[in-house]
């Protein structure tokens, strides 16, 4: 499925599909109109018809509703992750500067360097769910520098295991952002997610049929907050994607602190 689309202004986005789905809706009344005396189906059972919309709707609503609790629940995770990120970064840099010893001093070069990359040159491939090889190849420099620190008295050998052990941490956030932004609902979900809305536009176009002023304005309201619902999951499904996007702030405040320190 392509997203590129989602890269519009989110307040584009929440217009263009309300305003689809009422075009669509209005295209499929007017054929059913057309079509009802050749088809045969010019009774109207406004009841039967009624109770199928406010089925439809309802289901639809609650799966588009979970799902939504869903995605926004991982887009908080994402960010909660890409703060603790941060967070092990700045605190490798204090644990190089309390080793002090120059391999240690030049960790530090290598990390502030891998820190900027991140900013720099993976934060927009991960739109496209992968990392950068030039930041891949900073955290192994990051790691050859690290592997270049002998630690010789008691204290540096109790810091180095610190520092071995935060490396490790900074390299499974890296690893767990990477996965975040191949992570998305599958296809499978948004073939369902549209043939429902679909389905949901036809029973709301039998309705409007023989329409009143009320039923044209209830089930236009209902089938644009249906397509709303579905926008939002949408845009929410793709954390590094679009006007929503996680924010790489959290690592650019680090890098602010580790050049603070120089």
């Amino acid at each position: 499925m392509n997203y590129n689309f989602l890269e519009l202004p989110n307040w584009l986005v929440f217009i263009l599909f309300p305003v689809i789905s009422w075009v669509v809706l209005m295209l499929v009344t007017l054929l059913l109109r057309k079509v009802s005396h050749r088809c045969g189906f010019n009774d109207s059972d406004s009841d039967v018809i009624d109770t199928a919309t406010q089925n439809a709707m309802s289901g639809v609503y609650v799966v588009l509703g979970f799902v939504l609790v869903l995605v926004m629940t991982t887009s908080n995770e994402v960010d909660s992750n890409i703060a603790k990120e941060a967070s092990q970064i700045e605190s490798l840099d204090r644990l190089l500067v309390m080793e002090g010893s120059p391999p240690a001093l030049l960790a530090r070069q290598s990390l502030l360097v891998y820190a900027k990359s991140i900013v720099r040159d993976e934060w927009e491939s991960l739109a496209g769910g992968t990392g950068s090889r030039q930041t891949r190849a900073y955290a192994n420099g990051l790691f050859k520098d690290i592997e270049g620190i002998k630690p010789n008295t008691s204290r540096q050998v109790i810091l180095y295991a610190e520092i071995i052990k935060r490396n490790d941490e900074i390299e499974q956030s890296r690893n767990l952002r990477t996965l975040s932004s191949k992570s998305r609902l599958p296809n499978l979900f948004w073939g369902v997610s549209f043939f429902s809305l679909l389905g949901v536009i036809v029973i709301a176009a039998m309705r409007l049929r023989q329409p009143t002023t009320i039923s044209i304005i209830a089930l236009g309201v209902q089938v644009g907050m249906v397509a709303l619902l579905f926008t939002a999951v949408m845009i929410l499904d793709l954390p590094f994607l679009g006007q929503t996007k996680a924010s790489s702030e959290p690592i650019s405040k680090t890098i602010q602190v580790i050049e603070a320190r120089n």
